[in-house]
Protein backbone atom coordinates (compact mmCIF):
# COMPACT_ATOMS: atom_id res chain seq x y z
CA UNK A 1 0.00 0.00 0.00
CA UNK A 2 1.33 3.18 -1.37
CA UNK A 3 1.06 6.60 0.73
CA UNK A 4 -1.72 7.43 -1.25
CA UNK A 5 -3.68 4.47 -0.48
CA UNK A 6 -3.06 4.47 2.96
CA UNK A 7 -4.17 7.54 3.49
CA UNK A 8 -7.21 7.07 1.77
CA UNK A 9 -8.13 3.94 3.84
CA UNK A 10 -7.64 6.64 7.11
CA UNK A 11 -9.72 9.01 5.72
CA UNK A 12 -12.08 6.30 5.22
CA UNK A 13 -12.26 4.80 9.04
CA UNK A 14 -12.76 7.93 10.24
CA UNK A 15 -15.41 8.62 8.31
CA UNK A 16 -16.46 4.75 9.92
CA UNK A 17 -15.97 6.08 13.67
CA UNK A 18 -18.55 8.83 13.19
CA UNK A 19 -21.28 5.91 12.44
CA UNK A 20 -20.08 3.08 14.56
CA UNK A 21 -21.49 1.56 17.53
CA UNK A 22 -19.04 2.92 20.60
CA UNK A 23 -16.67 -0.01 21.22
CA UNK A 24 -16.61 -0.55 17.38
CA UNK A 25 -15.44 2.95 17.02
CA UNK A 26 -12.67 2.46 19.64
CA UNK A 27 -11.69 -0.40 18.10
CA UNK A 28 -11.39 1.26 14.90
CA UNK A 29 -9.50 4.42 16.39
CA UNK A 30 -6.75 1.42 17.42
CA UNK A 31 -6.89 0.02 14.02
CA UNK A 32 -5.73 3.96 12.60
CA UNK A 33 -3.40 4.65 15.20
CA UNK A 34 -1.86 1.07 14.79
CA UNK A 35 -1.56 1.34 11.10
CA UNK A 36 0.06 5.20 11.56
CA UNK A 37 2.47 3.34 14.24
CA UNK A 38 3.03 0.95 11.54
CA UNK A 39 4.12 3.22 8.71
CA UNK A 40 5.90 5.94 10.63
CA UNK A 41 7.87 3.65 13.21
CA UNK A 42 7.23 3.48 16.90
CA UNK A 43 9.16 6.63 18.41
CA UNK A 44 11.56 6.41 20.78
CA UNK A 45 9.28 8.71 23.07
CA UNK A 46 6.14 6.21 22.39
CA UNK A 47 8.00 3.06 22.80
CA UNK A 48 6.41 2.16 26.60
CA UNK A 49 2.65 3.29 25.06
CA UNK A 50 2.83 1.17 22.31
CA UNK A 51 4.22 -1.90 24.03
CA UNK A 52 1.50 -1.21 26.81
CA UNK A 53 -1.20 -1.79 23.11
CA UNK A 54 0.40 -4.74 21.91
CA UNK A 55 0.32 -6.41 25.30
CA UNK A 56 -3.13 -5.36 26.30
CA UNK A 57 -4.62 -6.48 23.12
CA UNK A 58 -5.23 -10.28 23.65
CA UNK A 59 -6.55 -10.42 27.34
CA UNK A 60 -9.61 -8.32 29.38
CA UNK A 61 -8.24 -5.75 31.27
CA UNK A 62 -11.68 -4.44 33.11
CA UNK A 63 -11.86 -1.93 30.43
CA UNK A 64 -14.12 -3.14 27.30
CA UNK A 65 -13.30 0.55 25.52
CA UNK A 66 -9.30 0.21 26.22
CA UNK A 67 -9.36 -3.95 25.18
CA UNK A 68 -11.43 -2.82 22.37
CA UNK A 69 -8.71 0.35 21.35
CA UNK A 70 -5.94 -2.02 21.54
CA UNK A 71 -6.93 -4.98 19.86
CA UNK A 72 -7.50 -2.41 16.90
CA UNK A 73 -4.23 -0.65 17.41
CA UNK A 74 -2.55 -4.44 17.09
CA UNK A 75 -4.32 -5.12 14.04
CA UNK A 76 -3.28 -2.12 12.60
CA UNK A 77 0.03 -2.28 13.20
CA UNK A 78 0.40 -5.85 12.14
CA UNK A 79 -1.44 -5.45 8.60
CA UNK A 80 -4.26 -7.50 9.74
CA UNK A 81 -8.09 -6.91 8.02
CA UNK A 82 -10.35 -5.16 10.97
CA UNK A 83 -12.25 -7.75 12.64
CA UNK A 84 -16.05 -7.32 12.16
CA UNK A 85 -17.81 -5.92 8.83
CA UNK A 86 -14.89 -5.75 5.68
CA UNK A 87 -14.07 -2.60 5.31
CA UNK A 88 -14.12 -3.28 1.53
CA UNK A 89 -18.27 -3.81 1.71
CA UNK A 90 -18.60 -0.39 3.23
CA UNK A 91 -20.78 1.68 1.24
CA UNK A 92 -18.56 4.73 2.36
CA UNK A 93 -15.77 2.51 1.08
CA UNK A 94 -16.92 1.93 -2.27
CA UNK A 95 -18.17 5.33 -3.05
CA UNK A 96 -14.27 6.25 -2.37
CA UNK A 97 -12.71 3.78 -4.05
CA UNK A 98 -15.21 2.62 -7.28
Amino acid sequence: MDNKECAELLRVIDRLIDISEPQRAEYLRGYCQGIRVHVLGVSDERIKEHRMLMNRSGSGNGDPYVDWYARGYRHGFEGKKTEGPSLSSCPLFIASNG
